[in-house]
């Protein structure tokens, strides 16, 4: 209960962190617009462009939602800019009109891009967890009648010989299965670890 505890407000606090680069790096290019001249044409351009930055971290973040909340924010913020310079449908102020839709089409392809991709690592994660789930049930029962039996066989031997001994041996590493296969069966979430190489394997002491 506390690793899961602990795991949820971790989980809580960097996704607060998260919200609070976007509306910073949101504000100072909204600030920077409006300190910075007029007459600076392209500089304006290159701030504009810089909003994706905010928009994309949004989406990928957190997904549909948390992108088109970003550019519907960056709209807001970036109007004020549009109508203080407005100059009666100059070609400049369409630029700045379909930027505008830009930001919020954007953010919704790349938000539902990234939904997608969230729900297939979810499905993976859901069809490896079932896998476990069933290996280790199937081990289960044979494992239970194998050290049942290696028990009872040792008890045919006198304690200190060298087949009593030897069944020791192989009733301690059965138990050590057993509680292998007892942590794979209560996983619910699963976390990978470095193996061999670059290969990865399922972390069996992760929460």
């Amino acid at each position: 209960m506390k690793i899961k505890i602990g795991g949820m407000m971790a989980k809580k606090n960097s996704k607060g962190m998260r919200m609070i680069v976007i509306m910073v790096l949101a504000m100072i290019i909204t600030i920077l617009h409006f300190v910075t001249q007029q007459n600076y044409y392209y500089g304006h351009i290159v701030l504009r462009e810089l909003y994706f930055l905010p928009i994309i971290l949004g989406a990928f973040w957190f997904g549909v939602k948390g992108g088109l909340a970003t550019s519907l924010g960056i709209s807001i913020l970036y109007l004020p800019h549009v109508i203080i310079h407005w100059q009666n449908f100059a070609p400049n102020d369409l630029d700045k009109i379909l930027e505008i839709l830009l930001f919020n089409v954007v953010a919704a392809v790349l938000g539902i891009l990234r939904n997608r991709e969230k729900r297939r690592e979810h499905e993976k994660r859901e069809a490896i967890l079932a896998l476990t789930g069933t290996v280790a049930h199937e081990l289960n029962t044979p494992l239970q009648v194998v050290l049942g039996s290696s028990q009872l066989l040792q008890d045919d031997f006198e304690a200190g010989s060298v087949t009593y001994e030897d069944l020791q041996d192989i009733i301690k590493n059965l138990k050590l299965i057993r509680q292998i296969v007892k942590k794979i069966s209560f996983k619910d979430r699963f976390s990978l670890k470095a193996y061999v190489g670059k290969t990865k394997i399922v972390n069996l002491d992760s929460g």
